[in-house]
């Protein structure tokens, strides 16, 4: 054998005992990521031709109040929901356009 064939060989056995004494975070980290899509997914559903309120999101979609907030704000951040008008002491946030679309107005062309 090559000393390339035995670094990946000995490479491939460091990373399955890595992976095996990080198993437990690794499925956590999976669940969280699987929770927050499911959270955004639901986010999205509802606002889907409505302008809501955070506490009206929260209450449609069961989620805590200051949990739907952390995700309108990072999804506002990334342009997928827009702020609306003000009602009362909220803001009303409805669907942006898909980050890709303005991917498709490219200023080269």
């Amino acid at each position: 054998m090559s000393d390339t064939s035995l670094e990946s060989e000995s490479r491939k056995k460091a990373l399955k005992q890595l992976k095996a004494a990080r198993k437990e975070q690794i499925a956590a980290g999976t669940l969280r990521m699987k929770e927050q899509r499911r959270a955004v997914k639901a986010i999205k559903a509802q606002l889907e031709g409505a302008e809501l309120t955070v506490p009206e999101i929260a209450a449609a979609t069961g989620l805590p109040s200051s949990e739907v907030l952390w995700y309108v704000a990072t999804m506002k951040k990334y342009g997928e929901i827009l702020e609306g008008p003000k009602d009362g002491s909220y803001y009303r946030y409805h669907l942006g356009q898909a980050p890709a679309a303005e991917a498709e107005d490219d200023p080269a062309d």
